[in-house]
């Protein structure tokens, strides 16, 4: 990869290609990354997405606050036979708040994502070049791809499937006055001071007469 620098706004992608003279390519929307010409050039990209702007993601979420930090490089590797081969790498990088499966407060997870891809000529090559490839995940390239959709997928798929803290209880099943679950006070066997056994009490009730 040649030493180009990138930037780019919040909702929009800027390159510098790394072969020719110097050139920034700015996209008006991410939906429209020709991943031949960014491959065939070397290219590397970067930019900010507002998680609000990912409605898919956010329905998984507690909040929609805060922002996903992107990073694209492409590249095109020679062949032995003299045909070229095109790679994308994509990073993602941001904060989210989910609910905990335990004690169903939020939870701060963290996603840091790298993922490696393959580009292929169509829908057919990439079922049937899958599951020959264990390095790299098959895309088709186009003039017009759909960047966006692609980050939010990975954002997706990198949710934890059960979020939790490392360390909170299950809530009880008694809400109090305003709503919120708290924990059953524990009982107390008055003669001794020490926690009560429910089975003792059961066995207790048991042995009363009709």
């Amino acid at each position: 990869m040649g030493s180009g620098h990138v930037g780019a706004g919040r909702s929009g992608l800027r390159a510098l290609a790394t072969e020719g003279p110097p050139m920034i390519r700015v996209m008006k929307s991410l939906s429209e990354l020709d991943t031949h010409e960014f491959t065939r050039r070397g290219e590397h990209a970067s930019g900010v997405r507002a998680l609000a702007d990912m409605p898919r993601l956010t329905s998984l979420l507690m909040e929609l606050k805060g922002d996903l930090d992107w990073q694209l490089t492409g590249r095109s590797d020679l062949r032995a036979d003299g045909s070229r081969e095109a790679f994308l790498e994509l990073t993602i990088h941001t904060r989210v708040t989910m609910r905990c499966v335990r004690c169903l407060e939020s939870v701060e997870v963290g996603l840091d994502e790298a993922r490696h891809y393959r580009m292929v000529g169509d829908e057919a090559q990439a079922m049937r070049e899958d599951s020959e490839d264990d390095e790299h995940d098959l895309l088709v390239s186009s003039r017009h791809f759909d960047f966006a959709g692609l980050i939010e997928d990975e954002a997706i798929m990198a949710l934890p499937a059960a979020p939790r803290h490392e360390d909170c209880a299950a809530p009880s099943a008694q809400p109090d006055g305003s709503g919120r679950i708290e924990a059953s006070p524990k009982q107390v066997d008055p003669e001794t001071g020490a926690p009560a056994n429910p089975f003792a009490a059961l066995a207790s009730l048991r042995r009363k007469p009709d």
